[in-house]
């Protein structure tokens, strides 16, 4: 059965509250080839206040293809969601570069009014999950919300000036639609700020 479009990717945002909560646990396994690529495909963070969290989608069916932007230098994130064809789907989401670092997931000149004061560089201030998922249709699964909820809470709990969730349709409108028509925002935003 095929989903639905439900929303605009491009409005997909919500804000946290700004009241601590506890330590949250992340069920999450270092990826050895894209922890490898990191040095490459990073930088030393400019700015070491997290205040953003940008969801994407990968366009692709498995983990390794979008490490594989990585290990070619072209971009990167912090954690990869495994999808539902990969034996690792409801086990563990996988860590792909130290959050110490800037990944690049979002393109420098990028910004928006609501997000940071409108500020640039915001791969600076900010961290990348990557859901798997072709974009075409395909619905995110049940546990693939869960864990990108999950670990909106462990940064949550652990970054005081974290304030922000968007798309990264949110920040480059022209260029991305991701994580795409069919991603269930509304259900993540409730699982996210469940406590």
């Amino acid at each position: 059965m095929n989903a639905i479009p439900m929303n605009d990717p491009r409005q997909f945002q919500f804000d946290l509250p700004s009241n601590s909560i506890p330590p949250a646990p992340l069920n999450e396994v270092i990826h050895r080839r894209a922890w490898a690529a990191a040095p490459l495909s990073t930088s030393p963070r400019e700015n070491p206040d997290i205040e953003l969290i940008v969801i994407h989608a990968t366009a692709g069916s498995t983990t390794d293809g979008a490490v594989s932007v990585m290990a070619e230098g072209r971009a990167s994130f912090h954690w990869a969601v495994p999808g539902p064809s990969e034996a690792e789907h409801e086990a563990f989401v996988w860590a792909c570069a130290p959050e110490t670092r800037a990944a690049w997931h979002v393109r420098n000149s990028c910004c928006h009014s609501a997000i940071c004061a409108g500020a640039r560089r915001l791969n600076h201030r900010s961290l990348g999950i990557e859901i798997v998922n072709t974009q075409r249709g395909a619905p995110f699964t049940e546990w693939q919300i869960t864990a990108t909820a999950e670990i909106i809470r462990y940064a949550r709990a652990k970054y005081p000036h974290l304030r922000h969730v968007v798309s990264h349709a949110r920040l480059d409108p022209v260029r991305r639609t991701d994580p795409g028509h069919y991603f269930p925002w509304t259900n993540l935003m409730e699982r996210a700020l469940s406590i």
